[in-house]
């Protein structure tokens, strides 16, 4: 008695259309975040590979070199300096050790260059706590007359989100601001500064608790980030495909004949 051989079982598609839309607009959206986070890991080496370029460079000691074209962002800078103890910027919302608290940044000048005619320097003295009543303005000590600062030089970065605080110009005095940069300090001022700030190093003159890390999130981990979304984004295609099809019941079958 002869038995007719039986077939075996055909891929078919069989489309849910809400799981196909569903798919179709969160799988595009899943890779586009992977390599937004790819994107972002090459831009954070870039600052990195940046950082160690320039800070292997003599210190900056003149005026010419702060005022030149090349990149100079984080490299060391020796500069004689005269602060300006009637222009002050307390900057806001400055969190260290889970603690609230203040950045001092003040206006300088270069010694030996005519007070009428030179740019100014932003200079970045570092943290200070803040009290709980915030109607009180940090205390700090001021520093007067000629000063040899060392630190390195700072630019801020592309990105982020500014909120507005309001201001639009500066007197004198001690001011609390919500964000700085060069940029906005001659706008706030009127006055022409050199492209960068100076943060001061730990052990320099008129530092106080400085220290800033050069990323808050390093590249790898923008990397990983983009691993979870890509992995994400092929386990959706394939869940997709075994709703749409009869997939799951062809593995099932096959299993099924390698038991026999």
């Amino acid at each position: 008695m002869t038995h007719k051989s039986q077939e075996k079982p055909r891929f078919e598609w069989q489309p849910n259309s809400k799981i196909l839309l569903f798919a179709l607009f969160f799988l595009p959206l899943l890779v586009s975040l992977g390599f937004w986070q790819l994107q972002r890991a090459e831009e954070k080496q870039q600052i990195l590979d940046r950082y160690q370029t320039n800070r292997q460079l003599p210190p900056l000691t003149l005026a010419q070199e702060l005022d030149s074209d090349r990149d100079q962002q984080y490299r060391r800078a020796q500069l004689e300096v005269e602060i300006d103890n009637s222009r002050v910027i307390i900057l806001d919302n400055r969190v260290k050790y889970g603690r609230p608290g203040y950045e001092i940044l003040q206006v300088a000048r270069l010694s030996g260059e005519p007070s009428g005619l030179s740019k100014r320097l932003l200079v970045n003295r570092g943290w200070v706590p803040a009290s709980l009543d915030r109607n009180q303005l940090p205390d700090y000590p001021t520093m007067g007359g000629s000063l040899p600062l060392r630190g390195f030089l700072y630019r801020t970065l592309r990105g982020g989100y500014q909120l507005d605080d309001g201001i639009n110009t500066l007197e004198t005095g001690a001011t609390r601001v919500g964000w700085i940069s060069v940029e906005r300090a001659e706008r706030l001022w009127g006055e022409d500064f050199f492209p960068y700030q100076l943060r001061l190093d730990r052990d320099s003159l008129a530092a106080l608790d400085t220290g800033w890390p050069t990323l808050s999130v390093q590249p790898q981990k923008h990397t990983a980030y983009a691993v979870q979304w890509f992995a994400m984004a092929a386990t959706l295609l394939l869940l997709t495909l075994i709703a749409n099809s009869n997939l799951s019941n062809l593995l099932k079958s096959s299993r099924s004949d390698k038991h026999r």
